[in-house]
């Protein structure tokens, strides 16, 4: 395959990928047809079919593609220095609220649900996971409290994206470091 081949097959992928996030905009994955994909992206059936099995596959490359975004944001964080994880939160939230569109999509259009558990998993997640945050002598529950605190977190960054980001990205990114830790009594 030579190189025109390859920018054409980006290009080709990326037009799908667009007119994906625009028809979910107004439906669910499930509601939207190859045909209305085809139909926006203006190409044809053939092309569509030589990339892709159906539209849950581009579906998933979306998915993908911001999760793998939304990973480099904690990457490096220092799991023992609390500035260094609040910093680390933020510019997750920072890159979320620069790219809040297509996360809200994902967030609330999630084609199976796995979507908001895989991104805050595994980046909020992670974290938590190797900062103690479950009680003293409570270790056995370590799961329990990461459980807790990734689900919580999606809640509240879903919340905050529903709201308009009203509050900081920082204030957020102190926020849900503090209830993770049971730190419930700080000031913003």
């Amino acid at each position: 395959m030579n190189i025109k081949d390859n920018q054409r097959t980006k290009i080709t992928k990326r037009l799908f990928r667009e007119s994906l996030i625009k028809l979910l905009e107004k439906n669910t994955l499930s509601e939207i047809t190859v045909s209305q994909l085809c139909n926006e992206a203006e190409l044809n059936r053939s092309t569509f079919y030589k990339y892709y099995g159906n539209i849950r596959d581009i579906y998933e490359e979306i998915e993908q593609s911001v999760i793998e975004a939304s990973y480099t944001c904690i990457a490096g964080v220092n799991v023992h220095d609390e500035d260094s994880i609040i910093k680390h939160i933020e510019d997750l939230l920072l890159h979320i609220n620069e790219h809040s569109d297509i996360y809200k999509l994902l967030f609330n259009n999630s084609a199976d649900g796995e979507f908001p558990y895989k991104l805050i998993e595994g980046t909020v997640g992670s974290i938590a996971s190797t900062h103690r945050i479950s009680p003293d002598g409570a270790q056995k529950y370590a799961e329990y409290c990461s459980l807790f605190v990734v689900t919580g977190a999606f809640s509240v960054i879903r919340q905050w994206l529903n709201d308009g980001m009203k509050e900081s990205a920082h204030e957020l990114a102190k926020l849900i470091f503090y209830i993770a830790l049971g730190k419930i009594n700080f000031v913003i």
